[in-house]
């Protein structure tokens, strides 16, 4: 969603940037590559501009400046999926947070539809899920749903620690199951570990 809104309007605002800024942080992205990413992104937005309202935040999220404490604990870590269903709402205009709790029923279905989820079953049951307030819930059976070919390969064949089958808890661990899964073939020779792609294999 926020990826969605950002390639839409080329902006997103403070909570949106720094929830996807720490994600992008929890996937491997330096902070050089992360300035690089927003700097295109935010690309009607002059470089002086730039420079000097949103490179601070970047910077303060990876721990580069700030006070001490920051620069030790090397800025923050990415959200989880408990921080997003427990922090505020979304007011007009923002689009941070977790949308199968901040969406209408409606809204969701066409968001999830919009990438590719078609299934009827798969729709009703995501509706009985948030109307339920069980929005992980939700979330996992979309991921089932998406990777259900791989998922049937990874047991099947045995290539996947039982961990690999859990409840998703994380974004970053959704993005990290997600990428295996779609590259089981680079895991089979051994190209890539279970535990995900590495900044290097990233980087390819």
């Amino acid at each position: 969603n926020l990826h969605r809104e950002l390639r839409k309007n080329s902006h997103l605002k403070h909570y949106g940037r720094l929830q996807y800024t720490l994600f992008l942080k929890g996937i491997g992205l330096s902070l050089q590559e992360c300035q690089m990413f927003w700097r295109k992104a935010f690309k009607l937005i002059a470089d002086d501009k730039f420079n000097s309202e949103y490179l601070y935040n970047i910077r303060h999220a990876y721990g580069d400046v700030g006070g001490d404490a920051n620069k030790r604990g090397r800025g923050y870590t990415p959200y989880s999926c408990q921080k997003l269903l427990t922090e505020a709402l979304p007011g007009p205009g923002q689009s941070h947070g977790c949308p199968y709790r901040s969406y209408t029923p409606d809204n969701l279905m066409s968001l999830l539809q919009a990438v590719g989820v078609n299934d009827r079953e798969v729709l009703r049951g995501v509706k009985e899920d948030v109307g339920r307030q069980r929005y992980h819930i939700a979330c996992n059976r979309v991921f089932e749903a998406a990777h259900k070919v791989e998922l049937k390969q990874a047991k099947d064949e045995s290539l996947l620690p039982s961990s690999n089958f859990d409840t998703i808890l994380h974004p970053n661990e959704y993005f990290k199951r997600s990428f295996v899964l779609r590259n089981l073939g680079m895991v089979k020779k051994g190209d890539i570990g279970v535990d995900g792609p590495s900044q290097e294999t990233m980087s390819q």
